[in-house]
């Protein structure tokens, strides 16, 4: 299983790594109509903290880079 697994992902972690931040974005999108409303607003703000953004796509980043660096070791 966890073969197959690999293989769907081409053995790249880059991919995976792409493929859950898209997921990521696709659920995030759905949701809007859910965020929408000021008690769900509020308790996303409660455990996301809008502060930390920044630091979130840093280490999205951070990640994509070890994922490709990864795959870059095993092209060599």
């Amino acid at each position: 299983m966890w073969e197959k697994l690999k293989a769907a992902f081409k053995h790249s972690a880059t991919i995976l790594w792409a493929r859950i931040v898209a997921l990521a974005g696709i659920l995030l999108a759905s949701a809007q109509s859910l965020v929408a409303d000021p008690n769900v607003n509020d308790a996303i703000h409660a455990v996301l903290k809008p502060d930390y953004i920044p630091y979130y796509v840093i280490a999205i980043g951070i990640v994509t880079e070890l994922c490709r660096r990864r795959t870059a070791a095993k092209d060599s």
